[in-house]
């Protein structure tokens, strides 16, 4: 947790503090600054202090704080009751990178419901900059800052990790299609590397090019593939995408939106030679006559295909049997690229995922807070209480049945509820799902299914439970077993 400090203060410290005895002052307030930031920062608290600003004034900033798991970096942030502002110091700098920042330091901070106030000092000349109403970058006077600091009502802020959901930063191309055709959204530091390489990678390819974007649930590959996808469109690009099962309501969207768009079931009818870039959506689930297929094609038209996927997200034997990301990784010359960084999962809900999936994790107690459980003992009730969560709030996925026979789950879930199948690669702030009796654990902790079933039940259970974005609702019927474990985790 970081704690606010005074600036003069923190400043005083670095100068009359020993090098172990300032280190332990910056550990204290979870404070991570370079010696030439100090430096700024110092030019920049003299330069207040010219303009009339009091001790009292330098009060209550965040240092060097940085959104969990988005990683995103504010040099100073002081809140208000109604404002936030932040401060970036440069040493030098062009307005045009001043301007860029600010601009997304507006976009991340815009969620606090805060008027935001956003400057750049730039120490070498002392001159300071403002980001508009107009979002166009305005030199100003340290005075105006000064006059903005003296005029806020510096806020306590116990915890500011609490101020920002990293969720809200993630966009889904399929759930949140408008913004993401608006290019209302930011990509982290390391998906923005991994897009560099990508698009440099792809430029006047001489011979097919082949590249792998793995990660797993809510680590953003599917933002990130489909950024690459809406970089090269609008450079005048040609663009297909194979998304490996049912085509939800995002990507009718962006079919209406020009985008040449295809389930893998319809591939075949598509021309590959006549696309620059053919992307491979959800690879893990195609089958290995389809993937020769393709990358044959890409070679003898010497165009460039990415394959996208995640391992973990199978949902039947048969797809985990056939271990596509294996064959990806032996395709000649493939430029592979790994996502680790998790955004969209909340820290609480990937917890209980780890500990629910097998019993011989250790139980380490969370609030759950973000957790929701209610048993039933018998499928009607639990049919009839599912079917009456609000929508606004919550979205029921259920299991895909089989074609060919009826299947225990299809008693308790209602058939206007999206299958595991359907909600492939999407993402909902809410979810609700049942756990009914015949989810047990084997010998070795691991969580099993003990009844026929066409598809896998674990797999799809694991495949809707991390579509949840910020709550889960788990509604467990007639299985004393599972309630057991999620209180013992929830404890």
């Amino acid at each position: 947790m970081q704690r606010a400090v005074n600036i003069k203060s923190l400043l005083q410290s670095k100068q009359s503090l020993d090098g172990p005895a300032f280190e332990s002052y910056m550990a204290h307030l979870g404070v991570d600054i370079r010696v030439a930031e100090l430096e700024d920062l110092e030019v920049l608290a003299q330069s207040l202090e010219d303009a009339g600003c009091k001790i009292t004034e330098f009060d209550m900033f965040h240092v060097g704080y940085k959104i969990p798991q988005i990683g995103k970096e504010f040099d100073l942030l002081r809140f208000g009751k109604d404002s936030v502002i932040n401060i970036e110091l440069k040493n030098d700098c062009t307005e045009a990178k001043i301007l860029k920042q600010l601009l997304r330091n507006k976009y991340y901070l815009s969620f606090l419901g805060k008027n935001v106030y956003n400057f750049t000092f730039v120490s070498k000349t002392k001159n300071l900059y403002y980001l508009n109403h107009a979002e166009l970058l305005e030199a100003v006077s340290i005075e105006q800052l000064a006059q903005h600091l003296s005029g806020q009502a510096a806020a306590v802020t116990s915890d500011i990790d609490h101020l920002f959901e990293p969720s809200d930063y993630l966009v889904s191309p399929f759930n949140l299609t408008a913004r993401f055709l608006a290019g209302q959204y930011f990509l982290t530091h390391q998906q923005e590397e991994v897009k560099e390489k990508v698009i440099k990678g792809l430029t006047r390819p001489e011979n097919a090019k082949f590249f792998s974007i793995s990660g797993a649930a809510g680590t953003g590959k599917t933002l990130l593939t489909y950024d690459i996808a809406r970089q090269l469109k609008n450079q005048g690009e040609s663009v297909l995408i194979i998304h490996c099962g049912q085509l939800n309501h995002g990507h009718e969207e962006l079919i209406k939106s020009s985008w040449h768009i295809t389930p893998i079931k319809g591939y075949a009818a598509k021309n590959l030679a006549n696309f620059d870039l053919v992307v491979i959506d959800e690879a893990q689930r195609i089958y290995k006559p389809q993937l020769d297929d393709i990358v044959s094609k890409t070679q003898i038209n010497k165009n460039c295909c990415i394959f996208s996927y995640d391992s973990s997200q199978t949902l039947s034997n048969q797809e985990a049997y056939n271990d596509i990301p294996t064959e990806i990784q032996k395709i000649g010359g493939l430029n592979s690229f790994r996502l680790s960084e998790k955004i969209r999962t909340n820290k609480e809900i990937a917890a209980l995922i780890k500990m629910l999936f097998n019993k011989k994790r250790p139980s380490i107690p969370i609030s759950g807070k973000n957790v929701s459980i209610n048993y039933f003992n018998n499928n009607e009730d639990a049919k009839d209480y599912l079917k009456g969560l609000d929508p606004k709030e919550w979205e029921v996925l259920r299991f895909t049945p089989s074609q060919y026979n009826t299947e225990h789950h299809e008693k308790y879930y209602d058939t206007w509820s999206k299958t595991s199948h359907k909600v492939i690669g999407q993402e909902f702030d809410g979810v609700a799902i049942a756990i009914d009796q015949y989810f047990t654990y084997d010998e070795d902790g691991n969580l099993s299914y003990r009844d026929r079933a066409y598809y896998a039940p674990v797999k799809m259970l694991f495949q809707n439970i991390t579509r949840a974005r910020k709550r889960l609702n788990l509604v467990i019927i007639n299985n004393e077993e599972l309630m057991a474990r999620c209180l013992k985790i929830l404890q």
